[in-house]
């Protein structure tokens, strides 16, 4: 069989274009959580909440050690078992397949967060913290605008990371079904023999994805990095009246 691009202009891009769309949104949402959830777990870490450590520990350390189709699959069969009832209810009426490739991949994705958080946040003298708190800042100030604005030009390029990471990781969800464009491969190739031409256009959107996601984390960095810069080289000026 020849090779005949033009096909993707036809049913099989239609497809495509669905499947692009559903791995879009499986990608935002995943990555919404993760980021919540690696907040969470990397700031209680690093401030060392001794009775919280254990479950900190076990959480990073199962879920970066368990490969992610795994966890898609162990969440997909086991949801209706380990969530409350309301929240498998709500679960099914999101959609159950997708809602479960994103609780899994959330859950697998928050723990690399959670250390890119904790490493972030390493990179900042603990004695600012200690002195915003001193100066009667809360928790949440101290955070959020001491310590996490200056642990921003360490995140940002590792998050961009663990970003593409989870957009190729997407591609998992076709084993329970999530209609993104690994599985839209998968019905092209089965229904219309065009699996070579899907499969190509599928890992040049992969690729652009990608390097679009790699490209604005390191134009954010830059911009971070010449505003750090920037208030590094100020100097306070003298007047006199």
């Amino acid at each position: 069989m020849n090779l005949d691009f033009s096909v993707l202009w036809g049913e099989p891009g239609r497809l495509i274009v669905q499947g692009l769309v559903m791995t879009l949104k499986l990608s935002a949402w995943s990555l919404l959580f993760a980021s919540i959830i690696g907040l969470f777990f990397g700031t209680v870490r690093w401030l060392g909440i001794r009775w919280l450590e254990p479950i900190c520990w076990f959480y990073v350390e199962f879920s970066r050690n368990t490969p992610p189709v795994v966890q898609i699959l162990f969440w997909y069969f086991s949801a209706s078992y380990i969530l409350p009832h309301w929240m498998f209810l709500e679960l099914r009426d999101f959609g159950y397949e997708f809602g479960a490739a994103v609780l899994a991949l959330s859950i697998y994705h928050g723990a690399f967060v959670a250390e890119v958080i904790r490493a972030g946040l390493n990179s900042i003298q603990k004695g600012q913290y200690e002195a915003s708190r001193a100066l009667g800042l809360g928790l949440t100030q101290s955070l959020r605008f001491v310590v996490l604005p200056q642990a921003t030009r360490v995140i940002v390029p590792l998050l961009t990371n663990e970003a593409t990471g989870l957009i190729k990781n997407t591609s998992l969800a076709m084993a329970i079904g999530v209609v993104e464009m690994t599985y839209q491969y998968k019905n092209i190739d089965n229904f219309m023999f065009r699996g070579v031409e899907a499969l190509t256009a599928i890992t040049v959107i992969y690729l652009v994805l990608c390097l679009a996601t790699s490209g604005v984390g390191a134009l954010l960095s830059w911009h971070l990095s010449k505003h750090a810069r920037g208030r590094a080289t100020r100097r306070p000026v003298l007047t006199s009246e």
